[in-house]
């Protein structure tokens, strides 16, 4: 418990500071966040969300424009919502990871989510950032708490839904330097 309350406190100032450190974390830990990150993307664009329940802990949540977000029927609904628009991620790097301690560690990257709803034949990508506080249990890793933000959401109109985002929401919108 106090590993994820370290976690949560230091996901709140990252998210109030620069950007997570690079490269402190053992390459064989990125590699299974690596491993993590496809598997969860994987089982989202299947429209998996057991799969997805299983690859987070029981008191997971996800930070968005609807608030925090909580409990495993997020899970469900999100997916569900998302499939309906034709939802599919079609990048998500890891960029960055970072231990917290010796089961906990948050990981960031960037993503791309494509939309071919069938209300709108015009097909729609959102480019955008991530971030993961991951914990180790049972010799694997799980989702503790989540965001997602897009660079620059389309108007709700634009992707026939109210929440074209992944998943786990979004939080304040980035524009960045490029």
């Amino acid at each position: 418990m106090m590993v994820r309350l370290l976690a949560i406190a230091v996901l709140a100032v990252g998210l109030a500071g620069p950007a997570v450190a690079q490269g402190n974390a053992p390459e064989r830990t990125r590699q299974q966040i690596e491993a993590f990150m496809r598997e969860w993307m994987d089982a989202y664009n299947r429209g998996d969300s057991t799969t997805m329940k299983s690859l987070t802990t029981a008191d997971s949540f996800g930070v968005g424009d609807r608030g925090v977000i909580s409990g495993s029927e997020r899970f469900e609904r999100a997916v569900e919502n998302e499939a309906s628009l034709g939802a599919k991620v079609t990048s998500m790097d890891v960029d960055q990871v970072r231990m917290l301690g010796r089961n906990a560690a948050v990981a960031a990257g960037s993503y791309s989510v494509t939309y071919n709803n069938p209300q709108n034949p015009q097909a729609l990508t959102i480019e955008g950032t991530w971030m993961q506080v991951l914990e180790r249990q049972r010799g694997g890793w799980r989702s503790v708490a989540a965001s997602y933000t897009p660079f620059n959401p389309p108007p709700p109109s634009a992707a026939g839904a109210s929440n074209p985002q992944p998943s786990a929401g979004t939080s304040t919108p980035y524009a960045p330097n490029r």
